[in-house]
This record gives structure tokens, sequence and C-alpha cells, in this order.
């Protein structure tokens, strides 16, 4: 008998929207360095994130 998992969602879906009207724009003097590195921190956790739950995935797979 499969044993049933504890999840909520049986999938993972990723959705890239275009960002919100209510997203307050950059100042003008932002300091352009900041927001590449920001940018880049930012794609770097979805790229962990994604990485973690496929691995996740993976190993419930070869459990079952």
């Amino acid at each position: 008998m499969a044993r049933q998992r504890d999840t909520i969602a049986g999938k993972l879906r990723l959705v890239l929207d275009a960002p919100d009207a209510n997203v307050t724009p950059l100042r003008s003097g932002a300091d352009p360095r900041l927001i590449s590195l920001v940018r880049l921190l930012a794609r770097q956790a979805a790229r962990d994130f994604v990485n973690a739950e496929v691995e996740a995935a993976r190993r419930r797979d070869l459990q079952d």
C-alpha cells in the first residue's frame, strides 16, 4: 500500500508575471550597483529554492 503524503499541494508551479502596478518605482538616485546586487541575490535565492524543491521531489519519488 502506498504511503499517503502529508502535503497540501501535489505539484510546485512557478508563475512569472509582470510586476504589479502597486510596486513602488525606484528612486532616480538609487545606486545602480545596489540594484544589480539585489537582483543577483534574488536570482540566486530563486535558483537555490527551485533546486531544493526538485531534489526534495526526487527523494520523495525514490521513497515511493
